[in-house]
């Protein structure tokens, strides 16, 4: 088992598999404040776009993971794919109904939740021992990089007022990812059936399942602070900070870039031997601290400054969030079950974060307020963290 070699293409194949489904995710933020100018949708309505993602997955994502690994990914990909395609024609075809729209964004989400366990799951199980710490910090890049790419494309259409070239950039970007998933099934580079070792492998133990569920547990407390910011950010740019929709997305942006590279410092600090429950806190203690502060920064460098600040917690976070199940059961006994598990979690967080960022905007009025509150759930996730300290000290990176 030391000796495994890494398969880059699988490796590869399942950031970029995984890259797909958050560009698909988070190609609405950007053109959020746009869409709720034109159509009025209710903000609470508007929270539920990016929630149904993890109501599907919620539903969904504890079986599909051992669906997968029991019969293989091939049909499963395919079949999400299909259904991202399903989901953004129908927004395309009726975006004026908000109801419309939330049920295009369901189809969505279910293929978002079949992408989001396969392309950690290629990922880590191709991944030699010493190339997991590099693994997972590939894989936390999924959503920065998604994010990234939707504002980018965003932004030339934001000028003259549009958003749908974003959806026909997401049916290109969803064909593409069919096209090439047939072809490595046909080239046999990467093996889409079922996970290689799975049935020989030995079943996790007790202690094993009560820790990936606590990883869960974190990966939820966490993803309700984190996907509520981000869903947001650019309403309160705009709302808070006074900046036009275009700098909003610009200023959007930027963060994520941060947070990406800091998802590879995140996977340097597990390679030098740091436990990753130790990078988890110093990662969520860093944005916690930045929304305690949150009403005292300004549309300047003191805003900008904590900005990137949040950033870089968020950054390290998730990678060692991505590593731990790899960690805890070891190389090769890592797949699609225990990113299910681990899916669910952040589901549960991503259907609770958008909604209870604008309920609470329209229980207190005022950006300020909700930074408060924002602080408090910033803070639940360090005090989850704990018991997975004390359960077996933090795990550490395995070589």
């Amino acid at each position: 088992m030391s000796d495994r070699p890494t398969n880059w293409t699988g490796v590869l194949f399942g950031l970029a598999i995984a890259i797909v489904a958050a560009f698909q995710q988070f190609k609405l933020p950007p053109v959020l404040p746009l869409m709720i100018e034109r159509y009025g949708y209710d903000r609470v309505l508007a929270g539920g776009f990016m929630s149904v993602f993890a109501l599907a997955g919620l539903v969904l994502s504890w079986n599909l993971g051992r669906w997968m690994q029991r019969h293989g990914a091939l049909p499963f990909l395919v079949g999400a794919f299909g259904l991202t395609l399903a989901g953004t024609a129908l927004t395309l075809a009726r975006p004026e109904d908000g109801i419309t729209v939330l049920a295009a964004r369901t189809l969505e989400g279910i293929g978002f939740a079949v992408l989001a366990i396969a392309g950690p799951t290629f990922a880590t199980v191709n991944a030699g021992p010493r190339h997991l710490p590099i693994a997972a910090a590939l894989t936390a890049t999924w959503i920065p990089i998604g994010q990234v790419l939707a504002g980018a494309v965003a932004v030339p259409f934001l000028a003259t007022g549009r958003w749908e070239p974003l959806w026909w950039v997401a049916i290109a970007v969803a064909l593409a990812a069919i096209a090439w998933t047939l072809v490595l099934h046909r080239s046999g580079r990467v093996d889409l059936g079922a996970r290689p070792g799975a049935a020989s492998a030995a079943p996790p133990s007790a202690g094993e399942q009560r820790a990936i569920l606590l990883v869960a547990i974190v990966f939820m407390l966490w993803s309700a602070q984190y996907i509520g910011t981000m869903t947001w950010l650019p309403q309160l740019l705009i709302d808070h900070y006074g900046l036009g929709q275009e700098g909003a997305v610009i200023a959007y942006t930027l963060p994520v870039v941060v947070v990406g590279g800091f998802n590879l410092v995140g996977g340097w600090a597990l390679r030098a031997g740091t436990a990753p429950t130790t990078v988890i806190l110093v990662g969520l203690s860093a944005q916690a601290l930045v929304w305690v502060v949150m009403p005292w920064l300004g549309a300047d460098a003191t805003g900008a400054a904590g900005l990137l600040f949040y950033a870089m917690g968020a950054g390290i976070t998730p990678t060692c969030l991505f590593a731990l199940p790899g960690m805890i059961l070891g190389p090769g006994r890592a797949g699609a079950h225990a990113f299910g598990v681990l899916m669910a979690g952040r589901n549960l967080g991503v259907i609770a974060g958008p909604v209870a960022y604008a309920q609470a905007f329209a229980l207190f009025g005022d950006w300020n307020s909700v930074a408060r509150f924002v602080a408090v759930l910033a803070l639940l996730p360090i005090a989850a963290v704990l018991p997975l300290i004390a359960a077996r000290r933090g795990y550490g990176t395995r070589r």
